[in-house]
């Protein structure tokens, strides 16, 4: 099976424990307003025009083979730092069946894998993959579902059930909440999301001041810029 993704980047300390290579994934079926990585929106290849005139291509297709293959190679580096490797994006369950490919050559070569996912995800796809990790990093980006439709697109009832089964499945993870200037950074949602948190552990994200800076690139407007 082919599957697309948009960039592999080693050596990243803050997708996991220990050192870790992040895979992204291309294609998000959300539209958060915020969002940082526009190019891992869209599962079509895109190409960023950058200051200059530079031209680069967004998106490589790849088998699970290939991919496999290309992420262990700093196997011995990961392994020994209790790190390994974290699949990102766009969102990586919007390739759930690739996923599903993919891990077991890499669970064969000793390889831990973690997931950062917005848990927009059918229920089944989320569990196949989720079972199978060992560490999620579960974005909790609005409790109300107005809200969250008006921010992202999406129906928050869809993330709800997942992070319901997550609570009970064993799997470790973490919630992160990225924290956006006059959408969700007041003392009255902080003190909502570590209410839902419950006790389990919970990362607050700052706002990506650059977040922006990529739209132009793509011919798009950042409809939060000024922030």
């Amino acid at each position: 099976m082919i599957g697309r993704i948009f960039e592999i980047r080693e050596f990243t300390l803050h997708d996991g424990p220990g050192v870790r290579t992040t895979v992204f994934f291309k294609g998000c079926p959300l539209r958060c307003a915020w969002c940082h990585n526009p190019e891992g929106q869209s599962a079509e290849i895109e190409t960023m025009v950058r200051k200059g005139g530079e031209k680069v291509v967004c998106g490589r297709d790849i088998s699970a083979t290939e991919l496999a293959d290309e992420l262990a190679t700093n196997a011995d580096i990961m392994n020994e730092s209790g790190g390994g490797v974290t699949f990102s994006g766009g969102e990586p369950l919007a390739q759930a069946q690739f996923l599903l490919e993919v891990i077991p050559l890499l669970k064969a070569r000793g390889i831990r894998l973690a997931i950062e996912t917005s848990g927009y995800a059918p229920a089944s796809e989320y569990r196949a993959v989720v079972s199978q990790l060992d560490f999620v990093y579960q974005d909790v980006k609005l409790l109300d579902a107005e809200a969250f439709k008006r921010w992202t697109g999406g129906d928050l009832s869809v993330v709800q059930e997942n992070i319901s089964w997550l609570r009970k499945s064993g799997v470790p993870y973490s919630f992160r909440v990225p924290l956006i200037p006059g959408v969700n950074d007041d003392a009255t949602s902080r003190g909502a999301f570590a209410a839902f948190a419950a006790g389990s552990k919970i990362e607050y994200l700052p706002y990506n001041t650059a977040a922006g800076s990529k739209y132009p690139m793509l011919g798009r407007v950042y409809s939060l810029e000024g922030i």
